[in-house]
């Protein structure tokens, strides 16, 4: 796998060849799988450069219905991008926004 958490335990950086896709509703979805993982999923995963956050959405791996596919629309209608994280039987949701900063120190300096 292609995981890197010796620096911070809070992110990992995945390639997308760690990653399967999720084909749901009319959408389809990166997913990371950590189902089998010792370690609690990350806060941040960076993918490519693109860095996505833990959004707190959770779905059913099984039975997420019309609701998993909508919220991936709504993301990709304001412009973002949506992949999941595989644990437990849910489907965490991360999100990149193209448009934020990624600023760890906390400076809001224009």
């Amino acid at each position: 796998m292609g995981e890197t958490m010796a620096a911070d335990p809070t992110a990992i950086t995945l390639t997308f060849d760690d990653l399967f896709v999720l084909s749901t509703g009319d959408v389809d979805a990166f997913v990371y799988d950590m189902a089998e993982s010792p370690v609690p999923p990350p806060y941040y995963i960076t993918v490519d450069g693109r860095r996505f956050a833990l959004s707190g959405m959770t779905f059913l791996e099984s039975g997420h219905g019309a609701i998993l596919p909508r919220w991936v629309r709504e993301q990709e209608a304001e412009g973002k991008l949506a992949m999941f994280v595989r644990r437990n039987e849910r489907l965490m949701g991360y999100v990149h926004d193209p448009a934020a900063t990624d600023d760890e120190d906390g400076d809001d300096e224009e």
